[in-house]
């Protein structure tokens, strides 16, 4: 899911170019990241509780930076800066 208009309207205020659609598909970076990062058919993913979830896209990062809410790996929906959102896992926040 792109920005909403909102959204880019605060991208905007605070400088932020939003990304474009093949940006937005990339994997996120995990250059911060403290967890061991396995390929899987190409795609970058971290083992949580056990099991192995994939990096979500840079497009969903993006999204979560301008919301209130973050997913888990498990795919809960928590505050972004909750230790188990994958904004913390990646170490963006």
């Amino acid at each position: 899911m792109a920005l909403l208009p909102e959204q880019k309207l605060i991208a905007k205020v605070v400088g932020y170019t939003p990304m474009t659609d093949s940006e937005g598909r990339e994997p996120a970076d995990t250059s911060l990241c403290n967890r061991k990062i396995e390929i899987v058919d190409g795609w970058p993913h971290i083992r949580y509780r056990k099991e192995l979830c994939p990096i979500p896209t840079m497009e969903d990062i993006e999204e979560w930076v301008f919301d209130s809410v973050c997913l888990t790996p498990t795919e809960d929906e928590v505050e972004p800066d909750h230790p188990a959102s994958w904004l913390s896992i990646l170490g963006m926040i």
